[in-house]
């Protein structure tokens, strides 16, 4: 390589310095943690229940959401160890692609997809919430603005984002201790779950037994259907790599932090999963509306139910809170690469934190509780995100032929199996939901779309 190209490499590589770096292997693994281990183990297995009718499918399913999340993660473990900067997958699709794929999964990604994941899953922890007061709830309405109803259960919602986007305002250290706590609440309590299913007891026979008003499906599609809930629980394997510009150590700790994290994640959606298969079967399951509540309630009664819907509030606002740690430095990173307004590009002379971007989060997650659809958004968040997905890891083959002499500290296990993997399966999920359900993805697509006026009118004027 010449001197030159080294140069240039090392100036896009070189580790940033305006972020406080604070972020070690404790907190980093716990981020992603917290971000995975969220709203959905709580909602998802009845829809992929549903869907599937089948133990062996149902089960399945997890596993292969797992083996896919993982080797999602270990490929962007190289592309984060090899460019330890914050914004992630932006810095990876810079480096890549022409400026505008960058940009549109930034745009994408700040304005929709987690904006939009923030917002649902506030409205999960609150209704939770609704479980020990009442008076908290969608309806009962304070304020009606004609095409908008504003409820109690909405102004908590406000309250919770506004107090996770000041703390995280105000230092990063104070958002890793709260992901620090939730997340070790919400994995004890999920530990629990699964031991007093062992020890009070279900039946096997549930592993076995389809559902009775099982039929034929087209297995492509009800597996595409099925991954939405599963991928849904999954997403978040990435957060780390966002605030790659603020973690100590990058190049040895975000293979770590992910290795670690989501493995330990993927061992707590088998074992929960299993315990709820064990105590309920495949039909019961897919009835249920919360099957965590229900499942902890036929183990020990009514004190499960508060039980688990304490540990829902508790996993859901760690996961809000995770969001609010990873998601501003996204933006961030477009900004210091030039694919976003400047002005995002400003840290906190005191906090030493992306002040701007974290309000702007705050705000959109806010508009999303008014204006979203909980199931309609997750549904188009993850399959605009997986088509990022599939370009981030196409990068690493780009990357790997295009810079083949920049520094590698952690190369993806299994290369090029494992990316090939991913992009297999990952692939196969956008053309299902594609073809199958169509109407989960075009409100992603919508987002996507109109970032292309955007970054030509804005972008381009700028450099006339």
């Amino acid at each position: 390589m010449s001197e030159s190209i080294t140069q240039e490499s090392g100036s896009r590589f070189q580790l940033e310095t305006e972020l406080a770096r604070d972020l070690k292997l404790t907190a980093s693994t716990t981020i992603i943690v917290g971000g995975v281990i969220g709203s959905g183990i709580f909602g998802s297995p009845s829809g992929i229940a549903q869907a599937l009718g089948s133990p062996s499918l149902f089960l399945m399913v997890w596993v292969l959401g797992g083996l896919l999340s993982f080797s999602g993660a270990l490929c962007l473990a190289e592309l984060g160890a090899m460019m330890p900067r914050s914004g992630g997958m932006v810095v990876y699709l810079r480096e890549a692609y022409p400026p505008i794929v960058a940009f549109l999964y930034g745009w994408t990604e700040s304005i929709f997809v987690q904006p939009g994941s923030l917002a649902a899953i506030a409205m999960i922890c609150i209704s939770y919430l609704g479980y020990f007061f009442p008076a908290v709830s969608l309806e009962n309405v304070v304020i009606d603005i004609g095409i908008q109803q504003i409820s109690t259960q909405h102004l908590a919602v406000y309250v919770i984002l506004i107090l996770l986007g000041t703390i995280n305002y105000v230092g990063v250290r104070f958002g890793g201790l709260i992901s620090n706590v939730s997340t070790f609440a919400k994995v004890g309590a999920l530990a629990a779950l699964v031991i007093l299913a062992a020890t009070v007891g279900g039946s096997w026979d549930h592993f076995s037994m389809p559902s009775a008003s099982a039929g034929e499906i087209n297995l492509f599609g009800a597996l595409g259907v099925a991954m939405i809930g599963t991928l849904f629980s999954y997403n978040g394997w990435y957060n780390t790599n966002n605030v790659a510009g603020e973690v100590k150590d990058p190049r040895r700790t975000l293979p770590l932090a992910i290795i670690i994290g989501l493995g330990l994640c993927i061992f707590v959606y088998l074992a929960v999963n299993w315990a709820y298969l064990y105590v309920m079967n495949i039909d019961e399951i897919a009835a249920s509306e919360r099957i965590a509540a229900d499942v902890a309630e036929r183990l020990i009664g009514p004190t499960g139910g508060a039980l688990i819907s304490l540990a829902v509030m508790i996993s859901t606002f760690g996961t809000i809170n995770a969001g609010m740690v990873y998601i501003p430095r996204i933006t961030y990173g477009m900004a210091k690469e030039g694919l976003f307004f400047k002005q995002f590009t400003y840290v906190h002379p005191r906090y030493r934190t992306p002040s701007k971007t974290i309000v702007l989060l705050t705000v959109l997650s806010i508009f999303w509780t008014i204006l979203g659809d909980f199931e309609a958004i997750i549904g188009a968040i993850l399959y605009v995100l997986y088509i990022f997905y599939i370009l981030s890891i196409i990068a690493l083959f780009i990357l790997r032929r295009k810079r083949p002499d920049a520094v590698r500290p952690f190369k993806v296990w299994g290369y090029p199996i494992t990316p090939l993997f991913f992009l297999l399966v990952a692939s196969g999920y956008v053309i299902s939901v594609l073809l199958f359900n169509f109407g989960q993805s075009w409100p992603g697509l919508a987002v996507f779309v109109v970032g292309l006026p955007v970054y030509w009118i804005w972008f381009r004027g700028k450099s006339r």
